[in-house]
């Protein structure tokens, strides 16, 4: 915890301010506006606040480890959604990607190739595993949104030219968990997210590129502590607006205040939700306890 942080928590507590509270209920209001559609502007300078005072007054480290296996669950359930897969074995196969992004075999020689080891998992339970994972061989087209895919010859020239910028963020991610800052987590965040962008334009395998790339991504934020996203069904309008201006007009800001509205999204449904939860459990305990006295 850095001394700016430890001062503030400080102070904070000095005063008789509750730190959860503070969180808890700027959380809620979040919860309620978007319920309300009176949240979403163009700058997303709502979520920025958020995920910075979140960051800023978090007492320790914030681990989600404990959260994953729920994130798992709701994840593979609007993943499927989002992508129209009912399909009971690619479902499966989604399952078994997210325990490998969770594992810690993930992290062996982790880079842009590690992509062909998710997308075999994704696909594990095929008929065919075998070809899971390969790059495709063939030039494919998106209908409807514009965006000009690679070549199939240009896939790895340009995973290559990729990877330099993942690498880069490795390092920055080692930097993050050793001298935090808000300010450089959230451009850690955007960086994520433009080459989740990227990914997708080069659009590698035959199948399944989205929910590969989003694990993918999901896997670099966890390396800094921000939790899993996941997109759901009745978003996939928005998101794929804000992805077609990303990746046809060069113009990131859109998915990259969307995806700081679902790192909110996520904040509530793996940590907020759960605080309000147990604090209902011990109440109700506390209720029991007096009734029975």
């Amino acid at each position: 915890m850095s001394e700016e942080k430890a001062k503030l928590i400080k102070d904070l507590n000095s005063a008789g301010i509750d730190i959860n509270f503070i969180i808890q209920e700027s959380f809620l209001g979040y919860k309620y506006r978007k319920k309300v559609n009176k949240l979403y502007e163009e700058k997303a300078e709502t979520p920025t606040k958020l995920i910075k005072m979140y960051y800023s007054l978090a007492p320790g480290k914030i681990e989600f480890d404990k959260m994953k296996k729920a994130f798992i669950t709701k994840y593979i359930n609007n993943e499927s959604e989002l992508e129209g897969t009912h399909n009971s074995i690619e479902i499966k196969g989604l399952k078994a990607m997210y325990e490998y992004i969770h594992s810690d075999d993930v992290n062996y020689l982790f880079d842009v190739y590690t992509l062909k080891d998710l997308n075999a998992k994704l696909f594990s339970f095929t008929e065919y595993p075998e070809y899971a994972g390969d790059f495709r061989r063939f030039d494919v087209y998106l209908p409807g949104t514009g965006t000009e895919l690679s070549e199939w010859s240009m896939i790895r020239p340009e995973l290559k030219k990729i990877d330099i910028e993942i690498q880069k963020l490795l390092e920055d991610a080692k930097e993050l968990n050793t001298n935090f800052s808000t300010d450089k987590l959230l451009e850690y965040l955007d960086n994520c997210v433009v080459i989740g962008c990227k990914l997708i334009k080069v659009h590698p395998f035959d199948d399944g590129n989205g929910r590969t790339i989003r694990g993918f991504i999901n896997k670099l934020f966890e390396d800094v502590g921000l939790p899993p996203i996941y997109i759901k069904a009745n978003e996939r309008t928005e998101y794929h607006l804000a992805m077609n201006k990303a990746n046809n007009e060069g113009n990131y800001d859109y998915i990259k205040g969307f995806y700081r509205y679902k790192v909110c999204d996520s904040i509530i449904e793996l940590d907020i939700n759960n605080r309000i939860k147990k604090q209902d459990n011990e109440k109700k305990k506390i209720k029991e306890l007096k009734i029975n006295s």
